[in-house]
């Protein structure tokens, strides 16, 4: 969620062979079954852990871009637009492995 230009500091640099794109509404959140979250997941236990070694690394939230409850997922859609993979998060503070992605993203590399 947000304008190209986000999407540029990351993509640009860490993933210039990758199409990333943007939206400035949750509207493909939604089309992707993403949800909002609520008092639940943004006080869990685990969120809290992870909140509180990033700030221990001083590592602090920028400006929200966007809707700040939106859960997050993660998605590899191949080129005819099919969901080759997804993750869908529990809480905020829970992320897929990156070798499970990676993996996921050689498998339909490799049958393309």
């Amino acid at each position: 969620m947000g304008q190209p230009k986000h999407a540029e500091r990351y993509c640009g640099s860490l993933a210039p062979s990758i199409t990333c794109l943007t939206e400035e509404t949750s509207a493909p959140y939604y089309a992707y079954g993403l949800a909002r979250g609520g008092l639940k997941e943004f006080t869990s236990l685990n969120t809290a852990k992870t909140a509180f070694k990033l700030a221990q690394q001083g590592i602090r939230g920028g400006q929200v871009i966007g809707d700040p409850l939106m859960m997050p997922g993660n998605f590899i859609v191949d080129q005819q637009g099919i969901v080759r993979y997804a993750f869908y998060a529990s809480e905020p503070s829970e992320h897929p492995q990156m070798a499970d992605i990676l993996g996921a993203a050689r498998l339909l590399r490799s049958h393309s």
